[in-house]
Order: C-alpha cells, then sequence, then structure tokens
C-alpha cells in the first residue's frame, strides 16, 4: 500500500513525519483543530484529479460499522466518530447522517480540517498511516464489499501503480506512477511475490529470480557462513515486538503469579541464539529500540531467572508443575519458521519450569480468526505487535487500553493503565506525555502479560539494488516506509 499510496503526511527515513500530499498543516492552540494545505494539483495514477474530500471520505470507510475492523479507534478523537463506530450496521440512513456530524470537512479541493474531541498533538503523525489513505470513492462504492481486490479499483497517488493483483499466484505488480507529485521513481516497476515456502524463495533468490528477501531464520547460519552471501545479507533494527500471547481469562493464565512465572523462565539469550537464529535483540520490554518511549530497564524484574519462575510457579499454587492446567502453544502453521521456534520453547520450559506445553499448529487464517475474540483465542499464542507509527500511544494507547480489541482479546484490564495514558493522549507538553507513557508502559510489564524479544529486519538484497533507504518500519521489504522512490538496478 505505501507503493500505491500517501497520507497527508508520510515518515522519513529517520521516522520524521514530513509532508505528504499534505504539503503543510497548523494545530490550534489547544491541539484540538488541525488544517492542511494540499498540494496543488494533486493528481491519482489515472490523472484524475485528488481533491481533499477524498481524504474524508477515507476517513468515514475506517470508521464504518458495517465494515469493522481493529484500526476503527485510530481516529475515535475526531469529532462524532464514537457515534459512528457505535452506530448500527443495518440503519444506512441514520449512519448517513452520523458520517455528516463528523469533524472532518474539505471546504474546498486543497484544504481538509479535522476537528477532535480532545487534544491531539500527534494527529499529523496518525494521518500518515495507511488506514486513510485515499482510495478513490467512486471506484470503492462501484467494486462493492470486495472493492480493494481488483487491480483496477487500487487507483492510487502513491509513486508505483498497482496493475496486478492476483491471490492465486500471490503475485503484486506496480509499474511506476507518471503523475506523482514528486516526479516518476527511478524504476519502472515493481514485483512483489509472496512464496510461503521459504525453501523456495531462497532457491529462486540465489538463482538470481528475485532481488530482495526476507530468509528463512533457519538459513541465517548458512547465509553467514557463506561469503558470497553474507556481503548481501542486512539486518538493523526491527518495529516489531515478538511476543507469547497469554490469555488471562483462561486457566493457568488468569493467575497472575502463573504469567510471571513465564515470564520469569522464558531464557531469551538461548531463544534468540537457537530458535530465532539471531534475527531478534533480546529485551524485557514493550516498546522497542530505536522509538519514542523505549526504556531498557522496564521489565527488568523478569530477566530470566529459573530458579525464581519455580518459585512463582509455587506459589501460584502449582509446584514443580505439580496440578498446573495443561496449556497449549498455539501458533501458525503455514511458517515452517514456527514449528522449531515451539519445539524450542516447550524444550526451555521443560527444563525452567519443569512443564511440558503441548503444540497446537493452526492454519494461518484460523488463527487470526480465532485471535479476534477473547472467548476463542488461544490459551497462548504466537503474537506481538509492530508499530503503524513511531510515537509512544500506538504501542500503548491503540493496544493497551481496555477499550483496544487487542487488549479486550487477551481479557487484559487495568484501569490504572487506562488513566495514565487517556491523559498522555492528551497532554501538548512533550516531556509530560512522555514520562505517562513510560508510567503506562511499566504497569503493562508488571502485570506480567507477555514474554517478549524484538525483532530484527533481515534482508538478503543483491549487490545492484542501489538507493535504499532503511528504517525500523520496514517490515515487510526494505525501503517500504520511503517507497522505493530512489531505488535503482545497476545491473
Amino acid at each position: 500500500l505505501q507503493l500505491n499510496y500517501e497520507g497527508l503526511t508520510k515518515l522519513d527515513k529517520d521516522l520524521k513525519t514530513v509532508p505528504g500530499a499534505a504539503e503543510s498543516w497548523t494545530y490550534n492552540d489547544a491541539s484540538t483543530e488541525i488544517t492542511f494545505k494540499l498540494r496543488a494539483g494533486l493528481k491519482y495514477s489515472d490523472g484524475s484529479p485528488l481533491p481533499a474530500q477524498e481524504f474524508v471520505n477515507a476517513l468515514y470507510r475506517v470508521l464504518d460499522p458495517r465494515a469493522p475492523g481493529n484500526y476503527q479507534t485510530l481516529f475515535d478523537m475526531v469529532q462524532g466518530a464514537d457515534a459512528v463506530i457505535g452506530a448500527s450496521p443495518d440503519d444506512p440512513a441514520k449512519l448517513q447522517e452520523l458520517f455528516g456530524q463528523v469533524g472532518a470537512t474539505a471546504p474546498d479541493d486543497t484544504t481538509l480540517t479535522f476537528k477532535l474531541s480532545r487534544p491531539t498533538p500527534f494527529f499529523h503523525t496518525l494521518v500518515s498511516t495507511w488506514a486513510i489513505y485515499p482510495a478513490k470513492q467512486a471506484l470503492v462504492e462501484a467494486g462493492g464489499e470486495q472493492w480493494y481486490e481488483t487491480a483496477a479499483n487500487q487507483i492510487g497517488n502513491g509513486p508505483f501503480q498497482i496493475t496486478t493483483l492476483d491471490r492465486g499466484s500471490n503475485l503484486i505488480e506496480l509499474q511506476a506512477n507518471e503523475n506523482y507529485w514528486a516526479g516518476r521513481p527511478k524504476l519502472d516497476g515493481v514485483q512483489l511475490k509472496v512464496i510461503e515456502d521459504l525453501a523456495v524463495a531462497f532457491e529462486a533468490y540465489k538463482k538470481g529470480e528475485i532481488d530482495m528477501i526476507t530468509p528463512d531464520p533457519n538459513n541465517i547460519p548458512t547465509i553467514k557462513a557463506d561469503p558470497a552471501l553474507f556481503a548481501e545479507y542486512k539486518e538493523y533494527a526491527g518495529s516489531c515486538t515478538e511476543a507469547y500471547e497469554l490469555n488471562q481469562t483462561i486457566a493457568p493464565f488468569d493467575n497472575k503469579a502463573v504469567r510471571e512465572a513465564f515470564a520469569l523462565g522464558f531464557d531469551r539469550a538461548s531463544y534468540i541464539r537457537d530458535a530465532l537464529k539471531d534475527t531478534s535483540v533480546e529485551t524485557l520490554t514493550w516498546i522497542p529500540p530505536g522509538y519514542p518511549g523505549h526504556d531498557p530497564a522496564v521489565g527488568a524484574e523478569y530477566a530470566f531467572d529459573s530458579e525464581k519462575a519455580k518459585a512463582k510457579l509455587a506459589e501460584a499454587g502449582f509446584p514443580n508443575g505439580q496440578g498446573l492446567p495443561e496449556v497449549r502453544i498455539s501458533y501458525n502453521s503455514s511458517n515452517s519458521a514456527n514449528q522449531a521456534r515451539v519445539e524450542y520453547l516447550i524444550q526451555m520450559y521443560q527444563k525452567s519450569l519443569g512443564v511440558t506445553l503441548v503444540p497446537d499448529p493452526v492454519e494461518a487464517t484460523t488463527l487470526v480468526n480465532l485471535r479476534k475474540d477473547v472467548a476463542t483465542h488461544p490459551q497462548m499464542n504466537t503474537g506481538g505487535w509492530c508499530a503503524d507509527y513511531p510515537d509512544p500511544q500506538n504501542w500503548l494507547s491503540v493496544y493497551w487500553h481496555s477499550s483496544s480489541p487487542f487488549a479486550d482479546t487477551v481479557g487484559y484490564k487495568n484501569p490504572a493503565v487506562d488513566a495514565l495514558i487517556e491523559k498522555a493522549d492528551v497532554e501538548p507538553d512533550a516531556a509530560k506525555r512522555m514520562q505517562m507513557y513510560a508510567d503506562a508502559q511499566k504497569l503493562v510489564m508488571a502485570d506480567g502479560q507477555l514474554i517478549r524479544s524484538n525483532n530484527k529486519n533481515y534482508f538478503l538484497i543483491k549487490p545492484y539494488v542501489k538507493g535504499l533507504e532503511f528504517t525500523p518500519q520496514d517490515s515487510i521489504f526494505p525501503g517500504q516506509q520511503t517507497a522505493l522512490f530512489n531505488v535503482t538496478l545497476e545491473k
């Protein structure tokens, strides 16, 4: 999407918020109203005008209860948004009335104003996200519920334009957008291939059929031992916290002492070295290195200690694991790397806690659906969070507030956390705001909800690929955040 579309703002290579489709923006003194000025002459890739109203339409889509998603609450600070989110999807007339009361207006084609129900000093960063990318409303309406699955409906305003969207062959093709405001990108086009079998992807890369891949972690020792491949290997800090989510509505994880025991019994150093093949960074905290709000001291009480872990388990009423209810570890069976990681985890906990986990491989789509409801959410599963934008609000308010669908589906609710992040979200003083988020993060970690490590981005990149700009946000492919705009192939 970042190749095909561009938000009002975007992030540069240093993760700073910079102008995108909008050339400037201004807040009122209270940070409750923000006005964006769009660039003159903005066009879609098909040459048609891109008016400010299309961003209003995009906001309506993300709020619409007829197509609910995990990001509905991302813009709940816009006046009238809550009423739309909570409305019945079966009353179209009422919905239209409520949309008309949402505090987003386009008085002309280059001006866009958002009125907010609470101060939101980070709003200009929110609008860099995909959630309100300006898909053409006429195509959305004509395309039906699955409009986004047809390439012809994905007319965008980014540096490239989707021309092929083939789920059957797992292929997305894009061509250079001749109408992009900053000029044509240097590449004529881009192919994105989803190859589920990582061994097949690795062979395709070695044969020169693919320019960049994320290799199977199990292949990294081989890559590092091969001078030619290692010269093409690139790793750097990533945007994701890798976690094992614990559903605290299901025994035994409804017992905080059990959650703490599993956290203390998690040997991050060996897990990263042997199971993740050194593709992560050892950490105890939620917000990863390189992001605002990262504090390496948070969660220090859960550093690996097998004896303390066993003592916690005994404190919970399960000495030496006796009487502990069965613990099933669910994971995406479509990714072969996950099985090896779970097998390692089972061995780890046998050693550190004296308990035996039961592996529960689940097909990818099924697992996604199970995780949408606390009643069906697995007892323990691979999971985590990747930053949508570089602000602690994204890590804490979006994920850990009790109103969040993410916290809700693992049964997490802490009123003290809610209170802190609600205050932080509206605090205009940057230092005070960061301290509130820091305090909230400490409380979340103290609840023993997750066992954590932070990822690295790691790729194999052919030496003829030039001009890539790397950021922690490049979770899918290198240069993702800066949309491959300056990339060339010098074969």
